[in-house]
């Protein structure tokens, strides 16, 4: 799958987020946040490092309470792949639901919030020199013990598979702030967050992600 079908897939998922805010369901206050930051990953071993990818995405949310709403994110990761590999194009697709707690302050249109959400990261990859399986990245890396499996010769190198399509559960954590109609419907908002993949390949693998954006408000709860 190449870059310009991961940017369409993301347009479609943000498509689909924010045709939840237009929907008159359960509230009457919406709001849009596109967004664009950087994520800083853990290592998956001391030999496999991640380069740390940008993201770009779009928010769509909904009070379903004066404090509580519920959202859909969807966002482009332009990188998903291990130092030292230039020749793998892999990039990740991030989409998840998420509910917040908003805690209005006594100043009009600051609004702090803690968040949690779900979701999945789904994997394009693109190998440019492996021409028998080019959506397929293949990375070696030693054992820390080493394996015989029945040779006389033990097994020193240990092997990681990123297939095109892979799908990786994933839950995210944390807060931030608005500023609410700051310009008319317009305010900015700010996430911080941790966000953990608890099984790839048998790891988890945290990251610190932090976004920001500008922010689209409008209806009246």
């Amino acid at each position: 799958m190449t870059m310009q079908s991961s940017v369409k897939r993301v347009i479609l998922l943000a498509a689909l987020t924010i045709g939840l805010c237009v929907a008159p369901v359960f509230a009457q206050k919406y709001e849009i946040n596109p967004y664009a930051g950087g994520v800083w990953m853990s290592d998956y071993n001391s030999s496999l490092t991640f380069n740390n990818p940008a993201i770009f995405g779009a928010r769509g949310g909904v009070y379903v309470t004066d404090n509580v709403m519920i959202e859909g994110n969807a966002g482009w990761m332009n990188q998903f792949n291990f130092s030292g590999y230039p020749s793998y194009h892999t990039s990740g697709v991030l989409w998840e639901a998420a509910g917040s707690y908003n805690f209005h302050t006594s100043v009009k249109g600051v609004v702090p919030f803690g968040i949690f959400g779900v979701g999945g990261l789904t994997i394009n990859s693109e190998n440019k020199i492996n021409h028998t399986s080019p959506t397929q990245s293949v990375y070696v890396f030693p054992l820390a013990t080493p394996q015989q499996n029945g040779s006389p010769f033990p097994n020193t190198l240990g092997t990681l598979v990123l297939r095109n399509n892979s799908t990786f559960f994933n839950f995210s954590y944390g807060g931030g702030f608005k500023g609410e109609r700051l310009w008319g419907p317009l305010g900015v908002r700010v996430d911080v967050r941790g966000r953990t993949i608890p099984n790839f390949f048998n790891k988890a693998i945290t990251s610190f992600e932090a976004t920001g954006g500008m922010l689209v408000s409008w209806g009246e709860r």
